[in-house]
């Protein structure tokens, strides 16, 4: 109970003096000018749909990105400053712990992030609303949250493995290189691979839902692809979906409308002829063009095929949103609150400055390093950084929320409580640890 009230002691402190500082109301007023005045300065297509994507995508966006470099650079300061001005000993004395004085100011900083993204989310919500009671708006733009299905297929990792045992068989592995190097670039090519179906050919998947579909709901079927080279041949197909269930009738979908590269149908499930909800769908689809005037169709079948079934509300995918961008502005004020403790104010501000370019451009470095660079031991070390550094962003930022709002698909409660563990748990208490252990170790420390 005693150390609760020292973290909330310090909690109420921190909070105190940021309310007091015009650099927090310079922000409300920085991010209430971007969600109030963005969306009339940027201009989209000019239909309902680009109005919407403006408000989500952009504005969203723009107000998460400003708060992600004020939560680091204001945790950057938390503790560099007032060892600087020896403000921390006045604290010191009490005595409160290395660890108390952390969770304390972390904790302020994460109350002072979920309500100004309560501020930001309400009030791109209620713009939406508004919008909504056009008559076109209504008419065009749909707030929903349909869950997405992808075909039952082995995993990048399964798939890289099995290639290499192939490969192994086949004594054609690359020389040079390691297991785990060309277990890399497999697992990444399995990701990305294209399928091609030629004019004349079938291809066909299985799909299992999270949850089964009622009659009376409706099931959607998206299918995205490209064309050699790009083309823009006109292209026909017929698509056929058929419920894994006793007597249940099999659907067919001439398609000829491909100019866009991507189309979405919706079925409603009473056309099965089942009385009973669904789980298990079979999905093919068949080239009908001709081979002398069409081109072949080029689809990544882990991506680009994808059933869509009802999945909640609208508004409960905004706040699962929310709560993902919360936990990554946690997971920048635990790193920032870290290098607070190991470095002075204008090193620490560097040093986060430095870091946070390195996630930007780490995976693009990461992908065209070279096995010949991977040898060579002066570059060893700053290559095994980007990647390290690059797998924690990437862990951490492996939700894209503004795009699941914008294309209506759910976030999935299971991502998002991965998310959640890996953003404000397992890697906060990682930096917390190293933190602590700093603080421990400075002069002002002597009270622990």
């Amino acid at each position: 109970m005693q150390t609760l009230r020292k973290i909330l002691g310090i909690l109420l402190l921190a909070l105190r003096a940021a309310l007091r500082t015009k650099t927090v109301f310079a922000l409300l007023m920085l991010i209430a000018s971007c969600v109030l005045l963005l969306p009339r300065v940027i201009k989209g297509d000019g239909s309902p749909q680009g109005d919407c994507q403006i408000l989500l995508l952009y504005t969203l966006g723009l107000s998460f990105g400003i708060l992600c470099l004020s939560t680091l650079w204001a945790a950057c300061s938390l503790f560099a400053a007032e060892i600087d001005n020896q403000l921390i000993q006045l604290s010191a004395v009490k005595p409160v712990r290395a660890i108390e004085f952390w969770l304390g100011k972390w904790f302020a900083l994460l109350i002072l992030n979920a309500l100004i993204l309560f501020g930001v989310y309400s009030a791109v919500y209620l713009q939406l609303k508004w919008k909504q009671r056009q008559p076109v708006w209504r008419e065009s733009v749909q707030l929903v949250s349909r869950s997405v299905v992808h075909p039952l297929l082995p995993t990048p990792e399964e798939e890289a493995r099995a290639t290499y045992q192939e490969l192994e068989q086949q004594k054609a592995l690359p020389p040079g290189l390691s297991k785990t190097q060309v277990l890399r670039v497999l697992t990444t090519k399995a990701e990305e691979r294209y399928t091609i179906v030629n004019p004349g050919e079938s291809v066909g998947w299985r799909f299992h839902l999270l949850r089964p579909i009622e009659p009376r709901e409706t099931l959607s079927v998206r299918i995205r692809f490209d064309t050699e080279y790009s083309t823009r041949t006109h292209v026909t197909g017929i698509c056929r979906i058929v419920p894994e269930a006793p007597g249940a009738k099999p659907l067919e979908i001439p398609l000829d409308d491909f100019s866009l590269n991507e189309i979405e149908f919706d079925l409603s499930c009473e056309a099965f002829g089942v009385n009973k909800a669904l789980s298990s769908f079979t999905l093919s689809f068949t080239h009908t063009g001709e081979a002398a005037k069409s081109s072949a169709l080029m689809l990544r079948f882990r991506k680009d095929v994808v059933l869509l079934t009802p999945g909640g509300s609208f508004e409960a995918n905004l706040f699962r949103s929310a709560l993902i961008h919360w936990s990554v502005l946690a997971l920048l004020a635990a790193f920032g609150l870290t290098l607070s403790a190991c470095f002075s104010l204008p090193v620490a501000v560097f040093t986060s400055t430095i870091l946070l370019l390195l996630v930007m451009i780490g995976t693009s470095v990461t992908e065209v390093v070279s096995p010949e660079d991977e040898q060579e031991w002066l570059k060893r070390p700053g290559i095994i950084i980007s990647r390290g550094v690059s797998a924690v962003a990437q862990q951490a930022l492996r939700l894209d929320p503004l795009e699941a709002l914008v294309t209506g698909e759910r976030i999935e409660n299971h991502a998002l409580r991965e998310v959640l563990l890996w953003n404000c748990l397992l890697t906060p208490a990682c930096f917390a640890l190293l933190g602590i252990l700093i603080l421990k170790r400075r002069e002002w420390a002597s009270g622990d």
